[in-house]
Order: structure tokens, then sequence, then C-alpha cells
């Protein structure tokens, strides 16, 4: 659809601004709005620019979003993180997210992530299994 194609740039336009409305408008879009796409980019640009107060609404979109592609890509935004809050909140995904797809998900960005303490769980996980 073409609205939601705007919408789902107008999250990008909306991420670039410097005005905090305008990042309060993308929390919002990456809540309430009615295409999984937009809540998707949503959930990226959320990443990319605000931070530790994009978290909550990233790790809302993982546990409570109705769709699998939205939550892989909330899964996707915490990979993205620029602090060592989405590496942790990856970790918790990795152990306990109660949908096994999400769980993969956060496994295979912790591998892409080249943080030490995802090495470590990783390290740790394989081992687990090894043990089995």
């Amino acid at each position: 659809q073409e609205s939601d194609r705007f919408r789902e740039h107008l999250t990008f336009v909306l991420s670039q601004s410097h005005e905090k409305e305008a990042m309060e408008d993308v929390i919002r879009m990456a809540r309430t709005d009615t295409s999984e796409r937009v809540r998707g980019q949503a959930l990226f640009w959320l990443a990319q620019h605000a931070g530790r107060r994009a978290l909550d609404t990233i790790t809302a979109a993982m546990e409570q979003d109705p769709n699998l592609e939205v939550k892989k890509k909330a899964v996707f935004a915490l990979g993205q993180m620029h602090d060592a809050e989405g590496v942790a909140r990856l970790i918790q995904v990795a152990q306990s997210h109660p949908n096994r797809i999400v769980r993969k998900e956060a496994i295979f960005w912790l591998g892409e992530s080249g943080d030490p303490r995802a090495l470590d769980f990783l390290v740790k996980l394989v081992e687990g299994k090894n043990q089995d």
C-alpha cells in the first residue's frame, strides 16, 4: 500500500530529526502502526538513534508484537544498538525467550556482534550442549 510505504519512509525521516517529539513519533509507530513493515522499520531506526530510550520499545516488540517478522526485526535492532545494553538484552533473549525462532535470531546476532560477552555466552552454550 502506498500509505504503508509512505509511513515506512517517514520512520527514517523522523529518526533524522533533532526534535524530541519526532523520536516519540517513531516509538509510537514501532508500538502501534498497523503495518508490520512500518513497525519493523521504526524499530530499526530506534536502535540506530535513540539508544537507551529505544530499549523498552524494542523489548516490548519482541515480547508482545503478534507478528513473528516484527519480533525478528526487534532482535536485529538489538544487535544494531551502539551500547552494551543491546548485547546484554540479546543474551537474555537467547537464554529465555519463549519462541525458539526468536532465540535462534538472538544467537545469530550475538555471533555477529564481536562483543566478548557474546563470545563467552556462545562458548558456554556450545559446551552445555556437548555435555548432554
